[in-house]
């Protein structure tokens, strides 16, 4: 009987406790919306099922870019670590949920007193709870939320960062394969040039200083052939390792590399898609996290009350009561003011952090735009004007030569302005390609996507 009325006092009283300390805090999810740059392909951390066209192995013949950005997301290392720093949020997030822990009592006193053994003794069994006032455990919660969030643009971010980094080391190596090309025919040609140089000396119409000048040409060449090479294989590594491979596979990548847009979009409309941008989503829930750490400093000024239940019984008479209580600390020395007051500049420092993000973002935004504009027009008029005037001016130099009609330097820097300009051409469109990419990353958003919509307006 005794037994059973401890029992029923103790579930009571975990019951008023229970119901007094549970507050529904609700549940967010931690994973924002992915920016519309990228967004159809699975990303490392993802569920790779929900994928229609998933690449999980590099091919090794030619790679297009849809596959190296595929593999890209789904099999670089740091965003793999960026998608289990989202899941420890996820779980610390839960963790912050819990109610402390009640904790039970039991108290044996005045045992053996007169040598009465337990009969004189008297035997209290509590049950106690710690109740958080001022809503500590809501924003103990929604800090650890915060971080949550945090974590998930950390991830978004790094997502088109990676992105970001395969476009352009994609167009990084087609043009070191422009470059190797126009190196391997800069060979040719001056192997050529120094076989009609030898035979027009053997010939007395040309002196025999004009053979080692060609010799030397065709060894320079040989140089930047050999420059070229070395320059496509890192550039091919550099790519393959943005999905964590160190021997690349792919034997050549295959892009259009000659697009140009008709038209560049205004950087006012290009302005407009900068709050895609996941930085400044970030800085948006820095705010919140440095607001609820604000709230929670304040909350932590409110002392918490500890609830205590107790069965008492008295052996010496067989008596038996019930003991409750509250315990609650006095806020007389320490008012948390010091962390209040470091969580107000907290607050300020995320507030002017999120102003000085979006300048530095448009400053950045309008130095991609002036480098892209530039280089589309440096890139047209290489296309459609130099370079053709400029090989028209060389083929007739070298059918010159031949009849002997220009001498032997005025060939040499005729097939020297060439290949220049051809060179010029490659740098052109790979800073346009850059810019490009580089735009993408700041609006979140595919450049055909951007176009598509000014021409609707």
């Amino acid at each position: 009987m005794r037994l059973r009325t401890i029992y029923n006092s103790l579930l009571a009283g975990a019951i008023c406790i229970g119901v007094t300390g549970c507050a529904s805090t609700g549940r967010r999810t931690f994973a924002p919306a992915a920016r519309p740059l990228g967004a159809q392909y699975v990303s490392a951390g993802q569920d790779t099922h929900k994928a229609k066209d998933t690449v999980t192995s590099e091919p090794t013949d030619a790679l297009l870019i849809k596959q190296a950005l595929a593999l890209a997301l789904l099999r670089n290392p740091g965003l793999e670590a960026f998608s289990h720093e989202v899941r420890v949020t996820e779980a610390l997030a839960i963790q912050a949920r819990a109610l402390p822990n009640p904790m039970i009592e039991l108290e044996v006193e005045e045992y053996d007193r007169d040598g009465e053994g337990y009969n004189s003794s008297e035997t209290v069994v509590a049950l106690s709870q710690v109740l958080e006032l001022g809503g500590k455990r809501r924003w103990r919660t929604r800090i650890a939320e915060s971080k949550g969030e945090l974590a998930g643009w950390d991830y978004e971010s790094k997502r088109l960062d990676v992105f970001t980094s395969t476009i352009q080391r994609f167009v990084d190596v087609i043009a070191a394969q422009r470059r190797v090309d126009l190196a391997k025919s800069s060979v040719e040609l001056a192997e050529k040039t120094e076989q009609a140089v030898g035979e027009r000396a053997k010939a007395g119409k040309e002196p025999p200083f004009q053979v080692a000048k060609a010799a030397a040409e065709l060894e320079m060449t040989r140089i930047g052939l050999s420059e070229a090479v070395n320059g496509l294989a890192v550039s091919r590594l550099k790519l393959a390792s943005m999905w964590g491979d160190t021997d690349p596979r792919f034997r050549t990548v295959q892009g259009d590399f000659d697009f140009i847009l008709e038209a560049i979009p205004p950087l006012r409309a290009l302005s407009s898609y900068l709050s895609r941008n996941p930085d400044l989503a970030r800085l948006d829930a820095e705010l919140q996290l440095s607001m609820a750490g604000l709230s929670s400093q304040k909350a932590a000024r409110i002392p918490d009350i500890k609830a205590e239940i107790g069965f008492l019984s008295y052996e010496e008479d067989g008596t038996d009561a019930l003991a409750f209580g509250v315990k609650t600390g006095l806020p007389v020395f320490n008012r948390n003011s010091g962390n209040i007051a470091a969580a107000e500049h907290q607050l300020a420092k995320a507030k002017a952090l999120r102003r000085g993000t979006e300048m530095a973002l448009s400053t950045r935004l309008a130095e991609a735009h002036a480098t892209l504009t530039a280089a589309q027009k440096k890139a047209e008029t290489l296309k459609s004007k130099v370079v053709p005037a400029i090989q028209k001016a060389f083929d007739a130099a070298h059918e010159g030569y031949r009849q002997g009609k220009f001498d032997f330097l005025d060939m040499l820097d005729a097939q020297r302005s060439l290949f220049e300009a051809k060179g010029a051409l490659v740098d052109a469109l790979s800073s346009y390609h850059a810019a490009i990419a580089e735009i993408q990353r700041l609006t979140g958003t595919s450049i055909e996507e951007m176009t598509s919509q000014q021409r609707k307006e």
